[in-house]
């Protein structure tokens, strides 16, 4: 390649990244005012005149013209935000949005309330698609629980049966499981048939003697020690015996000379 070749690529090159840089159409640069543009204002004139799809299409050329009109924008949004022209509500509310991010108006009362209203108009045509897509996220979020929670149950399953089959562990517990209803039978002796119960014994009322049997009155009586303040009537209380068979176990004993440390028997 010659040096006039390279030469002439390389002033074309510079020219537009010149022209790049510092773009002079005056609705661009700033120097003029976009609604002057002429495609803007035909849009305007055929918005008058209720020809409201030219006026798209004029305020569609301003914007390939001047991608930061902003009142363009505002007449797209417009258009489509009216159900009795031509009504896109997703048109409507993404050249709304745009107007209030490119002009700042941020607080212009009618604007917020057309892009309320789309928004609104937007949830009601697509209310069966955006349940579909919710019920979706949610039936697909219970499948990833229901999936982990499986797993967990396996691994607590493996767990215990690797205790169990481990040497040395105890085996698990026999008979019926606990919480059941089951009556578990005692073991019977082998001579059960042979030896009948004995009823319980029944506990003596409080204040009575007990019964002595006739081997306990045949065994060798026992002998008390006197004390001091002691009757006989009080001994034979105490020794749980009647009056009567401590003084037949003591004959010829004056009960008036009762010496504290002498001793008596106790039958």
């Amino acid at each position: 390649m010659s040096n006039r070749s390279r030469n002439l690529r390389g002033g074309l090159l510079l020219s537009c990244l010149l022209w790049a840089g510092c773009d002079e159409r005056p609705w661009v640069s700033g120097k003029a005012d976009p609604k002057e543009e002429s495609n803007y204002r035909q849009a305007e004139a055929y918005q008058r005149m209720n020809q409201y799809a030219k006026a798209v299409e004029y305020y569609q050329r301003a914007l390939d013209v001047n991608p930061r009109n902003a009142d363009a924008h505002l007449g797209l949004g417009i258009i489509h935000s009216d159900s009795a022209k031509l009504p896109e509500y997703g048109f409507a509310y993404y050249h709304l949005r745009r107007y209030v991010s490119l002009s700042g108006r941020t607080n212009d009362l009618i604007v917020n309330q057309l892009i309320r209203a789309t928004g609104l108009r937007l949830a009601e045509l697509h209310a069966d698609v955006i349940g579909r897509i919710q019920t979706q996220g949610q039936l697909e979020q219970m499948r990833r629980e229901n999936e982990e929670l499986r797993k967990s149950v396996a691994s607590l399953s493996n767990q215990v049966h690797g205790a169990t089959a481990r040497p040395g562990s105890s085996p698990p517990p026999s008979g019926p499981p606990q919480g059941t209803n089951a009556m578990v039978q005692p073991p019977r002796p082998q001579n059960a048939a042979a030896k009948s119960p004995e009823p319980p014994a029944r506990p003596a009322p409080q204040g009575a003697a007990p019964k002595r049997t006739p081997n306990a009155r045949a065994s060798t009586p026992k002998t008390y020690t006197l004390k001091a303040g002691d009757t006989l009537a009080k001994i034979a209380k105490a020794q749980g015996i009647t009056l009567q068979q401590l003084q037949a176990a003591n004959p010829g004993l004056d009960t008036r000379k009762l010496k504290p440390g002498s001793e008596i028997k106790v039958p």
